[in-house]
């Protein structure tokens, strides 16, 4: 077994060094595809633990040798890259690994489950006023991801979370994003790739035009391109997903 821990949950090494019990005993599913994500509390926190599926053989191997890093030490890696450049994501808590083979592993990624409310999948369901605020606020939030070097590459609605945060000096929208293994990370981003990036959220032409023009502002480039860019996107997006 590795794991690599987080030293401010260091209380949490006995429980988390026997997570593949846990996570088979405990706690609740709400998730499963090739991954199976569930929560278990422990120590009064309540962790998102994914296990991660199989990979292909190829890819095993260049893991085993480092030629690549796994998914799940990427899923502790990137939230740690965001925060540095003062971007959110729950926080990590660990990286697990058992060897089951002489190339085979079973790999988890701990971290501590969001409080945000909402996901940019639940964009419709607000008024039209308070809608075109998380727009414009999701937009600069995306823009300045983009400029900052970072390209999240399942930049879909279920993986960006958000509320808004009300304080003595503040009233605004944050976002933090899960799922971020998959993420690029310190790569340029034009303008085109990142209105690419918004191919597979969810909502109507309305939608993606006003956060085009948003976009464009946020980051001084061409409104009618950017929501040509956007809507061509969208649409190749749900052609190949429809097609499968």
């Amino acid at each position: 077994m590795r794991i690599i821990l987080n030293p401010k949950y260091k209380h949490l090494q006995e429980y988390l060094e026997h997570i593949d019990e846990h996570f088979e005993h405990e706690g609740h599913e709400i998730h499963r595809d090739r991954n199976v994500i569930r929560l278990l509390q422990v120590d009064g926190l309540t962790l998102c633990v994914k296990r991660f599926g199989k990979i292909s053989l190829p890819a095993r191997v260049a893991t085993k040798f480092r030629v690549r890093t796994s998914r799940a030490r990427k899923a502790y890696v990137r939230p740690l890259q965001l925060k540095e450049r003062g971007f959110e994501s729950p926080e990590p808590v660990a990286f697990i690994r058992y060897s089951t083979g002489l190339i085979s592993s079973v790999s988890y990624f701990v971290s501590l489950k969001s409080k945000y409310r909402y996901s940019m999948a639940d964009i419709m369901n607000f008024e039209p006023e308070e809608r075109d605020n998380i727009i414009k606020a999701f937009a600069e939030y995306a823009a300045n991801l983009h400029t900052n070097g970072f390209l999240h590459r399942d930049f879909s609605a279920s993986n960006i979370l958000f509320d808004r945060i009300e304080s003595k000096i503040s009233n605004r929208i944050h976002f933090s994003l899960i799922d971020t293994n998959s993420m690029r990370c310190n790569r340029s981003v034009s303008v085109k790739k990142g209105c690419s990036n918004f191919a597979r959220l969810v909502g109507d032409e309305n939608f993606f035009r006003h956060l085009g023009e948003c976009y464009a502002t946020a980051r001084n480039a061409n409104s009618d391109d950017c929501i040509r860019f956007i809507l061509t996107a969208h649409d190749n997006y749900v052609k190949r997903t429809t097609q499968k």
